[in-house]
């Protein structure tokens, strides 16, 4: 007998977060942080010297036009391919993109295993996501006010994997050739509310299943405020937010890929490398 997995994630309030997230770019743009992520991908991909044939980009974000904009028309197709569930790809793909989903995620490794199989031979999985770091300054803030006015810590930010799980993760796929990499972003704000406003850009609102649903009162909105400017304001009053985006980078298995040297097989011992080696300072 086998039991699913626990659900940390609201379906529910993960797809409102994420129509509400669609209508609010359309009146205000495209979130930074997506465009950010999205031209970091078409710079990555660009470094690479192969030719793509069949691409998708998974998620429902909006935005899409930053990935394909500044590819090389000779070597990727002039579209991706869009699919909102990793469930609904068909068929096999030398390109599999993902950018910042895989945080509201509940079956991580799931997710890669399904990737993973959709992969042609030498085919390329890029995911980006909102890794372990970010927010951290908005964490501390939640902690230390729901400790202070309601008693007790509540679940209100995202569980995120950090740069060791995510290679952890990624080495479990099988992929060759696995690089983890991370991006850390600074950003400052005038205020709390606005890098409140630029999460909900994202959908990046509370859409935990163990999340506190009582309404934030007065109270409890001022406190979060002043513990967040007390311990993380600059001279000038704005204030700092840390967001991090981890990229995972893999190949599906083929022959023509580089391998690594058979254990043994090296022509010269470590130790006498070494000592050949002169150091001028």
């Amino acid at each position: 007998m086998t039991t699913s997995p626990q659900k940390i994630f609201d379906p529910i309030a993960l797809e409102y977060a994420h129509t509400r997230s669609v209508r609010r770019q359309a009146k205000r743009g495209v979130s930074f942080l997506y465009t950010r992520a999205a031209e970091d991908a078409a710079s990555r991909l660009e470094d690479i010297n192969r030719k793509f044939t069949r691409a998708v980009l998974l998620g429902g974000l909006d935005g899409r036009e930053h990935v394909t904009a500044s590819l090389r028309e000779d070597r990727y197709p002039e579209t991706f391919e869009y699919v909102e569930n990793i469930e609904h790809l068909e068929g096999s793909y030398d390109l599999i993109l993902s950018l910042l989903n895989l945080q509201s995620d509940d079956a991580i490794p799931e997710t890669l295993m399904t990737a993973r199989k959709h992969l042609r031979p030498d085919g390329m999985l890029l995911v980006g996501f909102l890794g372990g770091e970010t927010l951290t300054e908005l964490r501390q803030s939640l902690y230390a006010t729901d400790q202070q006015i309601l008693g007790g810590a509540t679940a209100r930010v995202f569980p995120m994997v950090d740069y060791s799980q995510a290679a952890m993760l990624l080495g479990r796929t099988g992929l060759a050739l696995p690089v983890v990499d991370t991006d850390r972003i600074n950003v400052t704000y005038g205020d709390l509310n606005k890098l409140v406003e630029d999460l909900r850009d994202i959908g990046l609102t509370n859409a935990l299943v163990a999340r506190d649903t009582r309404p934030l009162n007065r109270t409890w909105l001022a406190a979060l405020h002043s513990n967040y400017a007390e311990h993380f304001a600059r001279e000038d009053g704005k204030v700092k937010a840390t967001l991090e985006i981890i990229w995972m980078t893999g190949w599906a298995p083929h022959e023509s890929q580089q391998k690594p040297l058979k254990p043994g097989s090296a022509k010269m011992r470590l130790s006498d490398a070494l000592s050949t080696k002169e150091t001028k300072l």
